[in-house]
């Protein structure tokens, strides 16, 4: 598991029982990173003040995390995603889609309403659904791969939602900020999308701003500023 430290400017990588094992230093300010390979990941960078836009690149060898490349952006990086060779990249009010292999990127989605309709996304396994969090109106939005708006989901437990993730079976988990909770989206299948409460406060959870399912046991890592500590939340069977 890699973590992105975004007060000390560091990755760290996680062994099985979550000891840092290894770490690498990053420019101001790691926002997010995704694992693009088995022993590889991409990590966004981004400073509107030193107007850094920057997506760099990781190779896990011999236990430890190591910087190969730096791609540099024309636009803010907030979250990233990786399915199948491209990126996913978040700008805060965009979602450009970036191919590694021959670099090209282009902008599948936007939305200038607010401050932060676009803050983190996940692209399901298949890769037909790309999920989107609307920070500033309290909403997760599916895109088809092409970009076109599928639905978007409201529901008074998903405030200020922040991260989101999908795991190798379809699910979708989102943490929220202003709640202090982490959810799972329910009735996908369906199409009478929902929202199932996980845990808050009383789990240790203080403005949760990253989730991610570990499959080895069943468990979510909540991740949340200016805390030392990560969460592990073990799920039901």
């Amino acid at each position: 598991m890699i973590l992105s430290d975004h007060i000390n400017l560091r990755l760290k990588l996680l062994d099985s029982s979550y000891k840092v094992i290894s770490t690498c230093d990053v420019p101001k300010l790691p926002h997010d990173v995704c694992l693009t390979g088995e022993r590889e990941a991409a990590a966004a960078v981004n400073n509107d003040v030193e107007d850094r836009h920057e997506i760099h690149f990781f190779r896990v060898r011999s236990g430890r995390l190591l910087k190969t490349r730096t791609i540099k952006l024309q636009h803010c990086c907030r979250g990233i995603a990786h399915h199948s060779g491209d990126l996913y990249i978040t700008t805060f009010t965009g979602l450009h889609v970036y191919n590694i292999a021959n670099c090209q990127s282009r902008q599948l989605y936007s939305d200038q309403t607010g401050e932060y309709t676009v803050c983190r996304c996940a692209v399901s396994p298949d890769g037909s659904r790309v999920f989107i969090t609307n920070n500033t109106l309290h909403q997760l939005i599916t895109l088809n791969k092409d970009g076109t708006k599928l639905s978007t989901l409201t529901h008074p437990e998903l405030q200020g939602p922040e991260a989101v993730h999908v795991t190798s079976l379809g699910h979708v988990f989102v943490s929220c900020g202003r709640l202090g909770t982490v959810v799972q989206v329910v009735g996908m299948k369906d199409g009478k999308q929902t929202v199932k409460p996980l845990a808050g406060q009383k789990e240790g959870l203080n403005e949760p701003i990253a989730v991610f399912y570990n499959s080895s046991n069943n468990t979510l890592v909540v991740g949340q500023p200016y805390n030392d500590h990560i969460v592990e939340l073990q799920l039901k069977p």
